[in-house]
């Protein structure tokens, strides 16, 4: 049996990762009300020099309507990095929480 490369094995403990936030939903009895659409990958590229995405994903998302939601929050907030406005509120919601839990950076940058 051959070795696993570096990227397979990151994408197995990436798994790992993605099976215990689906086992905290189960936990606080919250399967229905959270959202969650995780995608964690690398671009390579195959035998023809096309990019290929080799990933490992999980989505829990209750429907179409949802989903376009939450794809229009991450396009959003992939384009619109710019100053916090008073506007912008309820998109930066989440920044008082982890104020409170000693202001940490949801990105880990």
């Amino acid at each position: 049996m051959s070795e696993l490369s570096k990227q397979d094995q990151f994408l197995l403990e990436i798994q790992k990762v993605h099976r215990i936030v689906d086992m905290l939903v189960d936990k606080y009895e919250m399967r229905g009300e959270v959202v969650n659409i995780m995608l964690t990958g690398m671009i390579s590229t195959d035998e023809f020099d096309e990019p290929v995405l080799k990933a490992v994903f999980s989505m829990d998302v209750e429907s179409e309507d949802v989903l376009d939601e939450t794809f229009d929050f991450l396009r959003f907030s992939y384009f619109f990095p710019g100053p916090e406005d008073e506007e912008w509120e309820s998109e930066n919601w989440y920044k008082d929480l982890l104020d409170s839990l000693g202001g940490i950076d949801p990105s880990l940058n």
